[in-house]
């Protein structure tokens, strides 16, 4: 609310987004603006559903969280040994809830995992601010309920990482008010 030119994210499965300018939802040419998930973060990185490497989502998102948390079991960590008895002992009962809550209640892995994807996120931000120049950063679904566990690490790489940092205004990075809902909401204002 009252802010003209922003940017909001959708962290869940991968990352989705929209570019608001002067009010209005800014849909590109072909109607594809917004998918800043495929943006390439890390050449040569990790293989990407959309046939590339290296796409943002695959370090900041749900699956990568879990993808993370998922490799410590194979590679048989034992500082991961917490996380997969909260799970029930099995990978597959490892999710984004499950290390979200686990960090919440002190788990140094999950806070270590969150805090991964919590500074790639900045690390796409910045990336983002460069290019749209936006004045807010609006973060929602399912993996920004993590809240400042995720947001945290954000700011503070967003911060570090801002091209003319110290001599620009720096964009507010914010939590959707309405959480994980907010496509719900949506759909039905539009409705």
């Amino acid at each position: 609310r009252g802010e003209e030119h922003m940017v909001m994210l959708t962290l869940g499965t991968g990352i989705g987004g929209a570019v608001v300018r002067d009010g209005f939802v800014d849909r590109g040419k072909y109607g594809l603006a917004g998918e800043f998930g495929h943006m390439q973060v890390v050449p040569g990185g990790h293989r990407c559903p959309c046939g590339n490497r290296g796409c943002w989502e695959q370090y900041s998102s749900g699956n990568a969280l879990v993808r993370d948390a998922r490799e410590l079991v194979a590679e048989e960590s034992p500082v991961v040994q917490p996380l997969l008895a909260r799970a029930g002992g099995t990978v597959e009962g490892i999710t984004g809830p499950l290390v979200t809550e686990a960090a919440r209640a002190g788990d140094p892995t999950a806070t270590e995992l969150l805090y991964e994807v919590g500074t790639w996120l900045g690390v796409g931000i910045a990336n983002l601010a460069a290019a749209l120049d936006p004045g807010r950063f609006v973060i929602g679904g399912g993996v920004s309920e993590a809240g400042d566990l995720l947001l945290g690490p954000a700011r503070d790489t967003f911060r570090r990482t801002l091209t003319g940092r110290g001599f620009r205004p720096e964009a507010a990075i914010v939590h959707a008010a309405l959480g994980n809902e907010a496509g719900l909401v949506g759909a039905a204002d539009l409705a």
